[in-house]
């Protein structure tokens, strides 16, 4: 064995973020035998989109059914062609792709190509040939290839850039929509990509509507539990992998992209291959690699680019403002979502901790969040101007009945450091809750009645009641509590507003 295939062997997660296919390609029996019975198996193939977020395995799994040798090997007919529209840019190009590589398939197929075809194929990649000349020649010479009992597969990577590829050359939809549907030409036409296909041509050329209504959507989620158990089984020794698997579900939510980059930086600890023990393992996992911050950020952008970030936060931190039943089943779909104990959570733990985090940088996305903001900035002054900068020092020394509380705070702190590193808070009081806000104060009556105005019973039936509706509220679960209270906690959450803004320095 040679010195790159032994490190191969040690390390099969070494080529992690690339197209994954052959034997280090898990799971997905579902969606597999979709895709091969829609365009492989039937005479009339059929159009398939295949959609979610970002490297969930959307390209991997196209790739590993229709480009791999071994395929060509079960099919002897097919020619599969990839094309990534983002790189070609225009469908101009694309078509004009499409019959070169379709041409170079069918010369190193069968190196007799009868001269009705070659004349085809002259014509469709002659150089003068403006978008709407080469629409017919193009499809002229699939239909001739068809007529020859081929079957052209094809595969457009990354077909969100139609969006703005696609503008420029009107009915660039419909002549895709034409090749595959008309049983004539008939190529098995599949798409990858992070929206639907309807909301792309709106974006591109609303006109065309009728394009998608020809396929057949294959979303993608994160592995489930054993799709997860056989990638970590692609581990070159025996090891922890029961207790690996629950981490990596906690840390990941089975997204295989996110789930490799860790079971990388395992594999490349391994000693005489075996991995480190569980202890070692947890090490491994903080901070988190930045290939997390990365992907989350690239997850961030395609939310607020598609107007659904607020909606993702309202959902899994609450206060469900505007959020609609439609929103959470598109984010439930796409696996961004779970439901876990009846209410809705993130993908993973640990991007639920991030939503967390970046709640703080959305101004003023909901009423609660206004009066949170608003009443520790009033502690944090009050203490600052009491005991100075370090008042959490004197707060234990002076008050250790807070002490348990403001310890959990800053557990919570240090976590959220470990794995965000700057973007992460350091301040103290943004990980407290209301009943925790409440504690502080009422700890220096002194400072903080004045502001307030009432006394000490009066503030803590309002505390305890906007405690016990947040709860519901960031875990999606408002049906438990009453209309009454909802009114309440409004109306308790515009009182405090009041009192703050009429404390404001």
């Amino acid at each position: 064995m040679t010195d790159t295939q032994s490190a191969a062997v040690r390390n099969p997660f070494a080529t992690v973020g690339h197209i994954v296919h052959g034997e280090a390609h898990v799971g997905r029996t579902g969606p597999l035998e979709v895709l091969r019975e829609r365009v492989l198996a039937q005479q009339t193939a059929g159009a398939t989109a295949i959609i979610g977020p970002p490297r969930i395995g959307k390209s991997s799994l196209a790739y590993h059914l229709f480009m791999r040798p071994e395929t060509r090997r079960d099919h002897p007919r097919l020619l599969p062609v990839w094309i990534n529209v983002r790189v070609r840019g225009s469908a101009h190009r694309l078509f004009r792709q499409l019959v070169e590589d379709v041409w170079d398939l069918l010369c190193e197929r069968s190196p007799e190509v009868d001269a009705r075809l070659g004349r085809a194929y002259e014509r469709a990649v002659a150089a003068d040939l403006d978008w709407a000349e080469l629409q017919g020649e193009a499809q002229e010479f699939l239909r001739l290839v068809r007529r020859r009992d081929w079957r052209v597969v094809l595969v457009l990577d990354e077909f969100d850039a139609a969006r703005e590829a696609f503008k420029s050359q009107p009915g660039a939809f419909q002549a895709l929509r034409e090749i595959a549907y008309n049983v004539d030409c008939n190529i098995g036409l599949v798409t990858t990509s992070r929206r639907e296909l309807r909301e792309i041509v709106d974006m591109a050329d609303p006109a065309e509507s009728t394009f998608p209504g020809i396929f057949r959507s294959i979303f993608l989620t994160c592995f489930d539990a054993a799709e997860l158990a056989a990638l970590i089984d692609r581990l070159p020794a025996d090891g922890p992998h029961e207790t690996l698997a629950g981490r990596l579900g906690e840390l990941t939510g089975g997204h295989p992209y996110l789930a490799s980059v860790l079971l990388e930086r395992i594999c490349a600890t391994c000693r005489d291959g075996v991995p480190p023990p569980p202890e070692e393992i947890e090490t491994l996992t903080g901070p988190m690699p930045p290939e997390f911050q990365y992907y989350y950020r690239d997850l961030e952008e395609l939310l607020r680019a598609d107007g659904r970030l607020r909606a993702l936060l309202e959902i899994v931190l609450g206060p469900q403002l505007t959020v609609t039943p439609n929103d959470a089943l598109h984010l439930l779909q796409r696996g961004l979502l779970r439901v876990r104990d009846d209410s809705y959570r993130a993908f993973s733990d640990h991007f639920h901790e991030y939503l967390a985090l970046l709640s703080r940088d959305v101004a003023d996305w909901d009423n609660w969040m206004t009066v949170e903001r608003g009443l520790r900035d009033l502690i944090e002054r009050g203490f600052e101007d009491r005991y100075g900068p370090d008042w959490p020092r004197e707060l234990r020394r002076t008050r250790p009945k807070l002490v348990t509380m403001l310890d959990q705070c800053e557990e919570k702190m240090a976590r959220e450091v470990n794995s965000f590193g700057s973007r992460a808070s350091t301040r103290l009081l943004d990980f407290t809750y209301p009943r925790d806000l409440y504690d502080l104060m009422a700890s220096h009556w002194d400072i903080f009645g004045r502001v307030l105005k009432r006394d000490r019973n009066y503030w803590n039936e309002r505390f305890s009641l906007l405690a016990k509706v947040r709860n519901p509220m960031v875990h999606n679960r408002m049906s438990v509590v009453t209309p009454m209270e909802q009114r309440k906690f409004q109306l308790y959450c515009d009182e405090i507003r009041e009192v703050l803004g009429a404390a404001s320095p």
